[in-house]
């Protein structure tokens, strides 16, 4: 609820209090999710601690908690886009959700725009599946929809196979305006082809 509100702090204090009263009572398990829960809200000063602790607790959460905080920590945006993966895989939801947005953000920092867009419809999908669940996280890596009205309809038809020839008979357009169009957005989107434009609408209209 604290991070909800926006109490960042308020929320990685709380996380950090139930970590150390997990660690007094030798709940290792416990100590390693509320560790995680630290790291989506942000704090990667906890990263030594679940290394640590990566060699202690059995299963797969422990080292890819450990991975994430190291990952956060470097502005490493692939190695969170790896970490989201993993987490949707063991069906944490939320924790995938805001590792892609860090992705997100990280791929910004780096000036990779079309990876930080296609990280931010990752997790915004992410974070659907989660019933509409936000986070700081989440928050920090909304980027608004780069296209114009016209952009978003012709990738929207790209996305559901059709030709440019196609697009142009059902826009009443002509082919060389449905080009320019998908031209632009792959421009925008930092990306290449069709299939990724197609890939990227997808997502954010998940």
């Amino acid at each position: 609820m604290a991070a909800a509100q926006g109490q960042i702090e308020r929320a990685r204090d709380t996380a950090a209090q139930a970590a150390t009263f997990a660690r007094w009572r030798g709940l290792l398990a416990s100590e390693v999710m509320c560790l995680q829960t630290s790291v989506q809200f942000c704090d990667a000063s906890v990263a030594d601690r679940l290394a640590e602790l990566a060699t202690l607790v059995e299963g797969p959460r422990a080292p890819i908690a450990a991975r994430y905080a190291k990952a956060l920590a470097d502005d490493a945006a692939a190695e969170l886009d790896a970490v989201a993966a993993e987490f949707e895989s063991m069906g944490d939801l939320l924790a995938a959700a805001d590792a892609a947005a860090h992705s997100s953000s990280a791929y910004r920092v780096a000036n990779r725009n079309g990876s930080a867009l296609t990280a931010a419809a990752r997790a915004e999908g992410l974070g659907k599946r989660c019933g509409g669940a936000t986070s700081p996280a989440l928050a920090g890596a909304k980027i608004a929809f780069p296209f114009s009205h016209r952009q978003r309809e012709i990738a929207l038809l790209v996305s559901k196979g059709l030709s440019n020839r196609e697009i142009a008979e059902a826009l009443s357009l002509s082919v060389r305006t449905v080009e320019g169009h998908i031209y632009r957005a792959t421009f925008k989107a930092g990306i290449a082809t069709r299939a990724q434009l197609a890939k990227l609408v997808q997502q954010f209209d998940s």
